[in-house]
């Protein structure tokens, strides 16, 4: 309850105060609370990782829908450049029976993901790995999905987003400094070596790189590109199946 008549003790209000600036100054909410919800769970969140956003919520239901409809009873998962853990554990909380591998090239990253990991009652089930995406892993196909959300960003394109996303959150989680396909080049060659025969490489796209991404796919490897679009009908989600 409320007193009116009560003084807002000086700590109180110096510490509101220091919240309100650093708001002020286009520090993301998310960073000054520490916390985001995604998928219906609780993530933790430093200026360390991205920070877990809806449309990437796609990726998590697309590969749940494949999972039951290939009947898969303990699939294996691997997440490149996991950042904070939102898919890995998640995909970890919604998938019974599965193993993931939770990649990321950064230390303070993966600690992030494997804080969330206990926090949400996953970390029997993800093994963190530090390497750059998929090296970690001999060429021998174990997976049944391989899944990344990778930096996509242009670098062109750096100087237009939102001052809360540019000066805020991990330069290197958002562009590859380069065209923004550098990462896609590499998955989708690298990614073949390790998937099991019918499985499936499933990643989130930039505004407008559908079609530069679909460009990049060995029709000899792959099946023919599934789209999936976000809420703004913009094509968000890209799914490849390994041929068998």
């Amino acid at each position: 309850m409320i007193n009116f008549n009560q003084a807002v003790p000086g700590e109180v209000r110096d510490k509101f105060d220091s919240l309100i600036s650093r708001r002020s100054l286009g520090e993301p909410l998310q960073y000054i609370t520490g916390h985001q919800e995604f998928f219906g769970l609780d993530f933790m969140v430093t200026p360390d990782v991205l920070i877990p956003r809806p449309e990437t919520e796609i990726i998590i239901e697309e590969t749940i829908r494949i999972a039951q409809q290939m009947k898969l009873a303990n699939p294996v998962v691997v997440d490149a450049g996991a950042g904070s853990g939102c898919i890995a554990v998640t995909l970890a909380r919604e998938l019974s029976g599965s193993t993931i591998f939770a990649v990321d090239l950064s230390f303070p990253a993966l600690g992030v993901a494997r804080r969330n990991a206990i926090h949400n009652s996953t970390d029997d089930r993800i093994h963190f790995i530090a390497a750059d995406m998929l090296e970690a892993f001999i060429e021998k196909p174990f997976a049944d999905f391989i899944i990344s959300n990778p930096p996509y960003v242009p670098e062109r394109e750096m100087p237009e987003l939102q001052r809360e996303v540019r000066e805020w959150e991990p330069r290197t989680a958002l562009t590859d400094g380069k065209d923004g396909l550098s990462f896609y080049r590499r998955l989708l060659v690298e990614s073949p070596r390790r998937l099991k025969p019918g499985g499936h490489f499933i990643c989130e796209l930039g505004y407008s790189q559908s079609a530069a991404v679909a460009q990049l796919i060995d029709r000899e490897i792959w099946s023919e590109p599934r789209l999936i679009d976000d809420l703004q009908g913009i094509p968000r989600t890209f799914v490849v199946q390994k041929r068998v």
